[in-house]
């Protein structure tokens, strides 16, 4: 068995993006109500774990929280400064909706902290896999503005301190259902990070993730968007695993893998409208664990992103860690209310992108290498 680190923090528990509906505050139109992104919901998600007896399998590890360094490998200081001051304040926007609290700039420090101290343990082979069960999320912040919920970039700051630590290559797979433009927008140049994003076509951003987005530069090819139509289950999910994700990983050769894990592709969300059960998250997480055996000599990540759906958003994440440890699916009493929908099954528009993406992307099409920059690097 691997051994597995669990990272997570009190005080990420406590950040909390206000009262308002959805990710907008109270406003006209708007009443005061429980927001979906309510962070002690995270706080169920971990009892679940541990009153189901995984936890049991992960050494708990309290993570500290990142410095201006380690923020400053992705992030401007004048917007460390934004997010500090407006947290400092008690409430406010930090950036475009992402609305803070009191104890928001600690506990997204601590979410930045947790997953570069997982990567870090990692990579120096005291853990070979590793979960982060963090907020504020993170994969919508940019270098130098907070938005949509996320204030600073935790995968994105991870996967530039692994490079800190000498990794040549890493694969981040975010499969939160929202585009991760942040981790884009961070990596878009650069060769050496392949980032793939299996999300919701046309969701938010609004016209971000599109097939065609690829890279720019030294770092064209190594950006890999699958936006998927609404409606899109286990089957559709499994193949874009399958028939996306794996053959451009082995091209590409990763040292490390690391997942933006959001659950928020989970048929019970409010945020989104797939259809992905805690089957799907157990089935994507094995996957990655074989991948991360086969080509990174076990190293993985998970970091979670997304999720708002109070009641289901805890299976999911047991699903997730469930597979991380090797152990079954968990019994999910949610499932009957989804399995059986049409959504689960792989439909011919849904393997369109798929399709484009195997005929046209440098890493899926032998015959183009774009120079051969990518080509030389994997071998």
């Amino acid at each position: 068995m691997p051994n597995l680190a669990w990272y997570s923090h009190e005080i990420c528990f406590w950040h909390d993006p206000g009262s308002g509906s959805g990710y907008l505050p109270v406003g006209p139109g708007i009443e005061p109500l429980r927001q979906f992104a309510v962070d002690p919901d995270l706080r169920r998600a971990e009892g679940l774990v541990k009153a189901s007896g995984v936890m049991d399998r992960f050494t708990p590890v309290t993570p500290t929280p990142a410095t201006d360094e380690d923020l400053m490998l992705v992030h401007t200081p004048e917007h460390i400064g934004r997010v500090e001051a407006a947290s400092a304040l008690g409430s406010g926007d930090a950036g475009v909706y992402a609305h803070v609290n009191y104890h928001s700039a600690q506990a997204a420090r601590l979410a930045v902290g947790a997953c570069v101290q997982a990567t870090e343990a990692v990579l120096d082979g005291w853990a070979d896999r590793a979960y982060c069960l963090v907020r504020p999320p993170g994969h919508h912040a940019e270098p130098d503005r907070a938005m949509a919920l996320c204030l600073y970039n935790n995968v994105a700051v991870a996967a530039r301190a692994a490079q800190r630590a000498g990794v040549r290559r890493i694969l981040v797979v975010d499969w939160d259902v929202h585009h991760g433009n942040g981790i884009q927008r961070t990596f878009y140049e650069d060769p050496d990070v392949l980032y793939v994003s299996i999300h919701q076509e046309g969701l938010f951003p609004p016209a971000s993730g599109l097939v065609g987005e690829t890279g720019v530069g030294a770092g064209t090819g190594a950006t890999l968007n699958v936006p998927l139509p609404a409606g899109c289950g286990h089957e559709a999910y499994l193949a874009v695993v399958d028939r996306v994700v794996t053959p451009a990983a082995r091209t590409f050769a990763p040292e490390l893998i690391l997942v933006a894990a959001g659950v928020d592709a989970g048929g019970h969300d409010p945020m989104g409208r797939m259809m992905c059960t805690s089957r799907t998250f157990h089935a994507m997480t094995t996957r990655l664990c074989h991948l991360a055996d086969e080509l990174a000599a076990g190293r993985i990540v998970f970091a979670h992103e997304g999720g708002y759906s109070a009641w289901y958003q805890p299976m999911l994440i047991l699903a997730t860690v469930s597979a991380i440890a090797g152990l079954p699916e968990p019994q999910d009493p949610f499932l009957h209310s989804l399995e059986h929908l049409p959504g689960q099954r792989l439909r011919p528009h849904q393997t369109r992108v798929i399709e484009h993406l195997a005929a046209h992307h440098p890493l899926l099409n032998s015959t183009r290498d774009h120079d051969g920059r990518l080509a030389d690097q994997a071998r």
